[in-house]
């Protein structure tokens, strides 16, 4: 006889905008993703992201996920857009569609802004983040980046 796995339970979880007090969280978060102990300054860099842009998602008391956003101009065709700088789940809330609700709410409030588009820079082989956007019906833009090594 098999056993059938227990059904999971229903995760309460409220996205909001981020707080000034939230950045510790997010940066455990990030940590628990990265494996690195990168450090916010005021504009939130390396994570990169604004404040006013920038959400938050909890659950059990606390901070769970978080996606990081930029308001801009393009230089490209001078549209006002957004960028999301980093999203992340904390590894132990996987499943649970909190990215798809981040990033929903990002949405969201980027209509309410009257901004043109939203945009992410993604690695060419990200086998988790290409396939999350293309199902947040995000399309492949028309920049394509290039690099110069330098040598040192």
């Amino acid at each position: 006889m098999e056993e059938k796995a227990a059904p999971r339970q229903e995760l309460q979880v409220n996205i909001r905008n981020m707080r000034e007090g939230d950045i510790e969280e997010v940066l455990s978060i990030d940590r628990k993703i990265t494996g690195k102990n990168r450090a916010f300054t005021y504009d939130f860099s390396p994570l990169g992201g604004e404040l006013t842009m920038s959400v938050v998602a909890e659950a059990e008391g606390k901070i769970v996920g978080f996606l990081l956003g930029q308001s801009s101009t393009s230089s490209y065709d001078a549209t006002d857009i957004a960028i999301v700088q980093n999203i992340g789940v904390d590894p132990g809330y996987l499943h649970y569609h909190i990215g798809t609700r981040l990033m929903q709410f990002f949405v969201d409030c980027c209509k309410k802004r009257g901004l043109d588009s939203i945009h992410a820079m993604v690695r060419s082989q990200d086998d988790q983040l290409i396939p999350f956007l293309k199902s947040m019906e995000f399309i492949e833009g028309k920049l394509v980046e290039f690099v110069k090594p330098l040598k040192r």
